[in-house]
């Protein structure tokens, strides 16, 4: 190797030894914050509940049955259309019942007549019987007279009353306000007694029957919340209560049979619809609550005075004090939705990291990059 290139190759070496040693150094400490998003905690509340599934129906539900046999001759509404109590919805042949009814009112108008008269003579004889102006046998003469035509009286009223009876037996009227839901006969068509001709609904409220399984059976009671949800309708939370449960269990499904009302004031909900139901068990308040994310978990490994070794889940935070992670063990209280409570090893007020906790150990130093809510 000649002079020449041993120099060139010395300074080349030397040029990049000094290259190298210029390069700023990342200050170990600055490589080590890691970044983490912490959320304040305050006062909320949870709830804990249990699902159950069922089908609905219109709180109130009822089918006009005709109560003569005879046909049909008007309908005066239709399937969809809104009624009143009472509402006359249909009528069925009975001029024979008309007819019954005004033979029946004219006996009771001539009974009524037969009985003024008797009535009369009957005060007039008592009265003289009292002044000893007629017999004995004038007086129970009159008073036969007149108790004749009181009984007489009384018959025609009743004749009457079951005349109109008749009459309004053939007459359909809804049995409570609320919707037409469906119509079974025809104008002209011959009704049987007992069979049914319409069905009315009152669809504000509409309620479920639901079964609790036995070791839920004491989480419920009467009052309770419920939220429901409908494949049919997925965007839409429909809300209600608890309104009344079984006294007992049922032997054959180990379960006790409950019903709940919900609202439909909207009227989107139908009668055999199917959906979920959400009944609130238990609900605390003032009580922190953050994203189920947030708690971590680890193993802890206890040995007993036998060697026999038991595995316990540890529960825990980070919360950020002074710009440093403090590692808090923590009791859970409900668990429900992707949320939990925190029922001891926090306190109100207290940072909490809810982003980041992954790569955060016991005493690191910490870079906050923002505040939010959990």
């Amino acid at each position: 190797m000649n002079k020449k290139n041993f120099l060139i190759k010395t300074t080349c070496l030397v040029t990049l030894a000094l290259t190298a040693g210029c390069k700023p150094r990342v200050a170990p400490q600055e490589q080590r914050i890691p970044p983490v998003r912490v959320f304040e905690a305050q006062p909320d509340s949870i709830s804990s509940y249990i699902t159950l599934t069922g089908s609905i129906e219109a709180q109130n539900d009822a089918v006009v049955y005709s109560k003569i046999s005879e046909k049909l001759i008007s309908l005066h509404v239709k399937p969809g259309d809104r009624v009143t109590a009472g509402q006359v919805l249909g009528t069925q042949y009975h001029q024979s019942a008309l007819q019954g009814k005004s033979v029946a009112a004219a006996a009771l108008k001539s009974a009524q007549i037969q009985l003024q008269t008797t009535s009369n003579d009957y005060n007039r004889m008592k009265n003289l019987y009292d002044k000893k102006a007629i017999s004995r046998q004038q007086y129970d003469q009159s008073k036969s007279q007149y108790d004749l035509a009181q009984a007489t009286f009384e018959q025609a009223q009743a004749s009457l009353e079951q005349a109109t009876v008749q009459v309004e037996n053939a007459i359909l009227r809804a049995p409570f306000d609320g919707k037409v839901a469906s119509i079974n006969f025809e104008i002209n068509q011959m009704v049987n007694q007992g069979q049914p001709v319409l069905q009315i609904i009152n669809a504000q409220a509409v309620k479920a029957k639901l079964n609790v399984p036995s070791g839920d059976i004491n989480k419920i009671t009467i009052g309770k919340k419920v939220t429901a949800v409908f494949p049919a309708l997925p965007d839409t939370l429909f809300t209600g209560e608890v309104i009344r449960m079984n006294e007992a269990i049922d032997p054959l499904n180990r379960s006790l049979g409950m019903e709940v009302r919900l609202s439909n004031s909207g009227n989107l909900l139908r009668s055999g619809m199917f959906g979920e139901f959400r009944v609130e068990t238990a609900k605390h308040t003032e009580t922190i609550v953050v994203s189920e994310m947030t708690v971590m978990t680890s193993m802890q490994i206890t040995t007993d005075a036998m060697g026999i070794q038991t595995e316990k889940p540890e529960y825990y935070i980070f919360l950020v004090k002074d710009g440093k992670a403090h590692r808090r063990s923590i009791t859970q209280g409900i668990v429900s939705g992707g949320l939990i409570e925190l029922t001891s090893g926090v306190s109100f007020g207290d940072s909490i990291i809810i982003s980041g906790q992954n790569t955060v150990k016991d005493g690191d130093t910490l870079n906050v990059i923002n505040r939010t809510e959990r």
